[in-house]
């Protein structure tokens, strides 16, 4: 797997969010990543078990988990709507990926 861009700390308003990787916790879990208001944090995970994520799968992850992020700094219960998080994710993930400055 090739070097993939994600951040390791972003912020809300005033708050920092950590972005850490911990492949046991979220194969523990079942999921490819998590997103944790009260600790203002988001964890990822690189495998599903032993199998290796691809990198578009870990980029869509980390955007899927800031937008829950976003909305619950929000407090909007949007954060709730699996299919909305994702889509708006996608989107934000391609406007972020074909800016032009």
């Amino acid at each position: 797997m090739k070097k993939i861009k994600i951040p390791k700390r972003f912020k809300l308003f005033a708050t920092t969010y950590n972005v850490v990787f911990d492949n046991e916790q979220m194969n523990e879990l079942g999921y490819y990543g998590l997103c944790s208001y009260s600790e203002a944090k988001i964890t990822l995970s690189t495998t599903k078990g032993k199998t290796p994520l691809s990198d578009d799968r870990i980029k869509d992850t980390f955007y899927h988990e800031k937008v829950h992020a976003i909305l619950d700094m929000m407090n909007n219960e949007l954060s709730n709507n699996e299919q909305f998080v994702d889509t708006f994710a996608k989107l934000l993930r391609q406007s972020d990926e074909t800016t032009e400055y």
